[in-house]
């Protein structure tokens, strides 16, 4: 690896002097055009200008988020570089972060890029992807960040910081209206009670249709029915002491469940046999659940709780601690063949609760030192039940590679009945697999972090955490419907031995470290390098039919250099970064033996460029951009020479904001258009080597669980009065109503049917804001 961390440092030094861009500071946030106030990150625990921390860190506050319309996290990651947000439902988000995706569901599991929420580790997929509503700021940081955040952050991690009190009495509050019957209403109230104590109350609602229509016009999927309420707190009796208190309260509700569509079956009218709809994965379908499982939902509850106090011992040393409390409870359900015809359903439900505490000493001006040194306590309690239902006479059919042969057409449920002829007698019309998982988490950490600044110019800096991890797991297996007729047992997932719940421990001890340098070319110019290792401790997998496993520690070893810059008095801002990283152990899901398995496809490499630029043109105008090279690829094993999944290699983005005085107040205009290259769903790349399936009527034999290279178009037109008191705009998003895949592939995939997960569509709303 040495000699390419070489390599690559030596790119960079020849690179530097072209460097053109930026990770984003927020330059909405200035207050004028010859000088704005730069945004201010937490990155390395203490408060920095973005272009004074080395390392590759993208930030965005309130007022550039709302001109870019990032009321969602997969807005933010479409203008930032090496981020990228699989959003094939709030249920079931994937984040990635310089190729290294994480959505792994298991109770017992770490994610690979760490979620926070005013500090607290959201450590759960489910519960990671809630409303960005009355945020302050958000922060991206890229490459392995265990040594400062510790839980899940094995290769970047996102923070999320809710607005807190001011000092003022405010009243906010803001609606809308568009295309597929979106509703929007929030209220914000910020109260000072006192100069030493304010509260912040906050409550939205906000509902859309789904972007997929039901054929019956009586429905669509994927639709938004969302609340979210946020509390913030705090008490300042004094310079040397302030506590602030933040819950949030996150509830959505929705029906119609998710847009799975069969590319291999057609819609078919289950009573008369009509075809009904097409192969296209964003036109009309009909999707029905069956058996046991309820009709499609999606219901889930969020509760965070995040108390932070600060202490000033002195003009060298202070002391944080940030206690946090999350709760959540998740359940979806649907159709997850893509078709009318009863074949297959699921519903899964995913719940837990965590106790998060962290106590540091802070310290600066300690000689030439500066830096933090903690310790930390978590624990959590966390479950999965999983439901995966099927007309044994519609799989007898798929085992044998009948049904497939009625392709695009395919059978209705009494044409497979009319079919199979006596034998359907002695198929069940619903069998059930399911699977009860349960996890108890108890994790310890110390760490410290130390910058030397040796002069005026250089400053080095060391950092490292040692974690603690115990994880008891458990695993029951049941077929409660008695054993499936057409195997014996189950048919994807296994009963454990007599449905007994079976049970196992383990512990772990891992290292993290990081380590790097800033030069102070100039006053307002800065080039960085930074070595980190990132890891994913070991993790044991519960088998129903076999002994446990234990999945190794994955390590992420990382380089990355770079140069940070703002000139012109704060007009330009930007930065640029050349990465590289090796990686072991990459796990990924596949099927081993006809049975769905965590597969260990071992070495993973990526060599990368991002850069960002922001440009404040005149005090009317600015414009920004971002772009980012990634190519990242698994390198032993069956996946030798894969693309991550995910990760496409080119991304880039490209907006504006033009703002001009008219009568009564302003109007500005803010274009943005942003677009990726293409990009896989699965570490398998779709290839038909690795779609071989047991039976082989299973096997998957076409190549298109992929989005090839796309763009989106998004605009924004404001009007505000003279005194900002209120406000009009027209937004419109995807405004070539462009069609593309969020995910492909799905349980589907495992039958030789995969499912395909339309994005959003073209829409259009109005809104409109009162401040008083």
């Amino acid at each position: 690896m040495l000699y390419r961390i070489l390599i690559c440092s030596s790119l960079l030094s020849l690179s530097i002097a072209q460097a053109q861009a930026a990770e984003v500071a927020d330059m909405a946030a200035a207050d004028s055009a010859d000088g704005g106030a730069e945004i201010i990150v937490t990155a390395q625990k203490r408060e920095q200008r973005i272009t004074d921390v080395p390392m590759s860190i993208s930030a965005y506050g309130a007022q550039f988020l709302e001109q870019v319309g990032g009321t969602e996290l997969s807005k933010v990651s479409a203008i930032t570089p090496g981020f990228v947000i699989q959003l094939q439902d709030k249920f079931a988000p994937g984040f990635s972060v310089r190729g290294i995706t994480s959505n792994d569901f298991s109770p017992q599991s770490e994610l690979r890029v760490a979620v926070f929420q005013d500090g607290v580790p959201a450590s759960q997929a489910t519960a990671s992807y809630g409303e960005m509503f009355d945020v302050d700021r958000v922060e991206v940081e890229k490459g392995p960040q265990s040594t400062l955040h510790g839980r899940s952050a094995l290769n970047g991690g996102v923070s999320i910081f809710q607005k807190r009190p001011t000092d003022d009495l405010s009243f906010e509050l803001k609606g809308g209206l568009g295309t597929y019957d979106y509703k929007h209403v929030q209220g914000i109230a910020n109260i000072p009670l006192s100069d030493a104590v304010g509260v912040r109350f906050g409550a939205m609602l906000r509902k859309r249709d789904g972007f997929v229509k039901d054929v019956d016009g009586q429905g669509s999927y994927n639709a938004l029915d969302a609340q979210a309420y946020r509390f913030a707190a705090k008490f300042e009796p004094s310079s040397d002491f302030k506590f602030n208190l933040i819950a949030t309260y996150d509830v959505d509700d929705t029906d119609g469940g998710v847009p799975f569509k069969s590319r291999t079956f057609v819609p078919l009218d289950q009573a008369t046999g009509a075809v009904v709809g097409d192969l296209n994965f964003w036109t009309p379908t009909h999707l029905n659940s069956f058996g046991t499982i309820p009709t499609a939902y999606f219901h889930r509850e969020i509760l965070g709780i995040s108390g932070t106090a600060d202490w000033t011992i002195n003009d060298r040393f202070s002391i944080t601690s940030i206690t946090g409390y999350r709760w959540f409870d998740a359940c979806q359900s649907g159709d997850n063949d893509g078709t009318p015809t009863n074949i297959i359903a699921y519903e899964q439900c995913n719940y837990g609760k965590q106790y998060s505490q962290e106590t540091r000493l802070n310290f600066q001006d300690v000689g030439p030192f500066e830096g933090f040194i903690g310790g930390s306590a978590f624990k959590a309690k966390n479950g999965m039940n999983f439901d995966l239902g099927y007309d044994e006479r519609a799989m007898a059919l798929m085992f044998s590679g009948t049904l497939q042969k009625f392709a695009p057409r395919g059978l209705t449920n009494n044409e497979i009945n009319a079919l199979l002829g006596p034998a359907a007698a002695g198929l069940k019309p619903f069998t059930l697999d399911r699977q009860l998982t349960k996890a108890d988490i108890t994790t310890f950490d110390i760490f410290g972090d130390v910058t030397a600044h040796l002069g005026e110019r250089l400053e080095v800096f060391a950092g490292g955490r040692i974690t603690w991890d115990k994880k008891k797991a458990s695993l029951q297996g049941l077929t409660p419907l008695g054993p499936s007729n057409l195997t014996g047992a189950g048919i994807l997932l296994q009963p454990t031995p007599g449905g007994a719940v079976l049970r196992g421990e383990n512990s772990s001890t891992i290292v993290t470290g990081r380590g790097g340098a800033r030069f102070k070319l100039t006053p307002d110019v800065n080039l960085f390098v930074a070595y980190g290792v990132g890891k994913r401790p070991e993790t044991l997998q519960i088998n129903p039919t076999r002994p446990a496993d234990l999945i190794p520690e994955e390590r992420l070893d990382s380089v990355e250099g770079g140069v940070k810059f703002r000139l012109f008095d704060g007009r330009v801002v930007g930065d640029a970064t050349l990465f590289h990283y090796e990686y072991e152990n990459f796990q990924t899901q596949g099927l081993v033996n006809g049975r769905l398995a965590t597969v260990n496809a071992g070495k993973a490499d990526a060599t990368g460029f991002e850069t960002q630029l922001n440009v404040a043109l005149t005090r009317e105008l600015s414009i920004f951009g971002s772009y980012g090279y990634n190519k990242a690829r698994l390198r032993s094993g069956a996946f030798k020479g894969n693309r991550f999944r995910n990760s496409p290699d080119h991304k880039f983005a490209v907006g504006a904001d033009v703002t001009l005085p008219v009568a009564g107040g302003s109007v500005s205009f803010a274009p943005l258009y942003s677009w990726q290259s293409k990009m896989y769903f699965f570490d398998d790349n779709d290839r038909l080597d690795l779609q071989q399936r047991v039976p082989v009527a299973l096997s998957d034999m076409v190549v298109d669980e992929f989005q090839g290279g796309f763009g989106l178009l998004s605009a924004r037109l404001t009007f505000k009065g003279a005194d900002d008191r209120w406000s009009f705009a027209l937004v419109g998003d995807n405004l070539t109503d462009k069609k593309f895949l969020v995910d492909a592939g799905n349980t589907g995939d495992y039958f030789g049917i995969p499912t395909f997960i339309a994005g959003s569509r073209r829409t259009y709303r109005a809104e409109f804001g009162i401040k008083f």
